[in-house]
């Protein structure tokens, strides 16, 4: 299967996925980045006719370095600009605040992003196992108008650079998104004086997380219905207040585990899964350390691990799930452990 990476680079280790060009020393800039990850390129509209001339009312979203198409789009769809889109970076890097660790492109160009690393202390959740998690901003916007420009945090477990969903606190997203309607481009102007509070945000998660390890699951059954409630949405949720709020919309039928007529897993997904994550539960990656093994934060990381490491036919099909799609089946994965396990 071909790569949906266009393009990409990144700093230090190679990432879990394996792509991209390796960097000896991270950007001073993001507009080094954007050079050195192939995103120094623009978009502009062109209104879409008719083979006899008649304008259409949509535009075709064009990229000027090589006049490709990278989607159309209604009229009121507004472009951002990537040096836009990552601009709010710049001053946590000229501040010493973060570094930027990796920025590319997918699908020809149609999804962009760039992941900053913020220099502040790892959240440790599990101290005797060193089991951490480090703190980073991510910013993705797409030029095909599937994908809002978003910007916000994002943690991964150090013990096995797994990239956790989080939803943390009643009605409190992880993310901003700006649809692409007039005024997106000066919205995102305001958006880095609402980063200034993002490590208390991360250490109210990591509370979350210290929580979930300290609960010790009573058996197979008990796990079966933690991924029971992650892959399958319980619709009276859907009316409730509190996490429930959280939940975000189901997954696209492109995404689907569910049988696309009844929305219940098919018996042979849902047998396969659960196997899966109970073998996670038991063997993932950083679940056997001390004060880990056992526990519903296992339970929790099994799942994120199955989506993160096991979901998906290419390591780049899973770097665009993880960072660039809006997945139900990930974003319930914390508030319906929070909900089963600590009883909130």
């Amino acid at each position: 299967m071909a790569h949906q990476v266009e393009q990409m680079m990144y700093v230090g280790a190679t990432p879990w996925h394996g792509l991209g060009t390796q960097l000896n020393v991270a950007p001073a800039s993001t507009e080094e980045a954007i050079r050195l990850a192939g995103l120094d390129w623009n978009i502009e509209l062109q209104q879409l006719a008719t083979p006899d001339g008649r304008l259409v009312e949509r535009n075709a979203v064009v990229r000027t370095s090589d006049n490709s198409i990278l989607g159309t789009v209604g009229m009121g769809w507004e472009p951002v600009q990537n040096v836009k889109a990552f601009s709010p970076f710049e001053p946590f890097l000229q501040a010493g605040l973060a570094t930027i660790e990796t920025a590319g492109s997918l699908k020809g160009g149609r999804r962009v992003w760039m992941l900053a690393k913020i220099n502040r202390p790892d959240s440790v959740i599990v101290p005797q196992a060193d089991d951490r998690v480090a703190k980073y901003l991510l910013a993705a916007v797409g030029h095909d108008g599937t994908l809002a420009f978003r910007l916000g945090y994002t943690p991964t477990r150090v013990v096995c650079m797994n990239t956790l969903s989080v939803a943390v606190n009643e009605g409190e997203s992880t993310h901003i998104r700006i649809p692409h309607l007039s005024g997106a481009t000066k919205a995102i102007d305001a958006i880095a004086k609402t980063i200034e509070g993002v490590d208390a945000r991360f250490e109210k998660t990591a509370e979350i997380f210290r929580a979930l390890a300290g609960v010790k699951i009573r058996g197979s059954e008990q796990l079966r219905q933690y991924v029971d409630s992650v892959f399958k949405p319980n619709k009276a949720e859907h009316g409730a207040d509190g996490l429930s709020d959280l939940l975000a919309r189901p997954v696209s039928p492109r995404e689907s585990i569910f049988s696309a007529d009844s929305g219940e897993m098919t018996s042979e997904k849902k047998s396969r899964v659960f196997d899966e994550i109970a073998t996670l539960f038991e063997q993932g990656r950083g679940n056997d350390l001390p004060g880990v093994r056992g526990t519903a934060w296992a339970a929790y990381n099994a799942v994120t691990e199955q989506l993160t490491w096991n979901r998906g036919n290419s390591q780049d099909q899973r770097l665009e799930t993880v960072w660039l799609r809006d997945s139900g089946v990930a974003a319930r994965a914390l508030p319906n452990a929070v909900s089963q396990f600590l009883g909130n």
